[in-house]
């Protein structure tokens, strides 16, 4: 039986593992560093982020890169992201409406 190669998605890096560090700045003004493969989903630097600040569920916190918000089940390398970048997190609010 031939072998057969397997086609890689453009998006995806060679099989080197290359490490970006992503910077994560709260609201209160602190930034955490973490290390990240281009083929990371973002969830997993979401979930490292909730686990360093003590955040129950990763998902009551909100992620921005340029004014765009993140999604979880993109990798590092679909998003473009590059070492040293910054993203920001802000706690999700409900709310807002008039006071009765």
């Amino acid at each position: 039986m031939a072998e057969q190669k397997r086609n890689k998605r453009p998006f995806e890096e060679p099989s080197e593992k290359i490490n970006l560090t992503l910077n994560i700045k709260s609201q209160d003004g602190t930034i955490c560093g973490f290390k990240a493969n281009p083929s990371s989903l973002m969830k997993d630097v979401f979930k490292a982020y909730a686990r360093k600040k003590q955040i129950i569920d990763y998902k009551t916190v909100r992620f921005f890169f340029d004014s765009q918000r993140l999604r979880s089940g993109r990798t590092v390398n679909e998003l473009g992201l590059q070492d040293g970048d910054m993203i920001d997190a802000m706690l999700y609010q409900d709310g807002g409406g008039p006071a009765n």
